[in-house]
């Protein structure tokens, strides 16, 4: 793998990181900072630093999915805060570029996997809040590095 690839994805996963704790921390921040920027760096860096193509429009589905996705931590439907699905969710969220773009099926559904068990273990592991929102933050960039 190209070292010029992987910083630049680390670097976005630590900016990642500072979007999803702002979005968490509450005033003066608000929760669209994690929501509405972090799709926006995963498409940046699916276009420019992995090179991925797929339609214009796919990317275009794609951002109010893991926008979406960031929205919730599926309380309503287990009872309790699900890291590991609220991870994989926010994975299935590019699967408009799997569709009709360059990206193969299975390290779509690997990443999806690995982003939900990471966030899922690093919730449970950790306790801080400031540690799990950036952990789970720098996870969803990080996780790009699989396709």
């Amino acid at each position: 793998m190209n070292f010029e690839i992987v910083y630049n994805i680390l670097g976005i996963s630590a900016l990642s990181a500072c979007f999803y704790r702002a979005g968490g921390i509450g005033k003066p921040f608000r929760s669209w900072m994690r929501d509405w920027t972090i799709p926006g760096l995963v498409i940046i860096v699916m276009v420019f630093v992995l090179k991925i193509k797929a339609p214009w429009w796919a990317y275009l589905i794609s951002y109010p999915l893991m926008g979406g996705a960031l929205t919730t931590y599926l309380d309503s439907i287990f009872g309790y805060d699900n890291f590991y699905a609220h991870g994989f969710l926010i994975g299935l969220g590019i699967l408009p570029i799997v569709i009709w773009g360059s990206l193969g099926w299975i390290p779509f559904l690997l990443r999806a996997g690995v982003l939900g068990l990471f966030m899922g273990l690093w919730c449970k592991w950790f306790k801080n809040d400031i540690v799990e929102e950036c952990g789970r933050g720098f996870f969803i960039i990080a996780t790009l590095l699989i396709l």
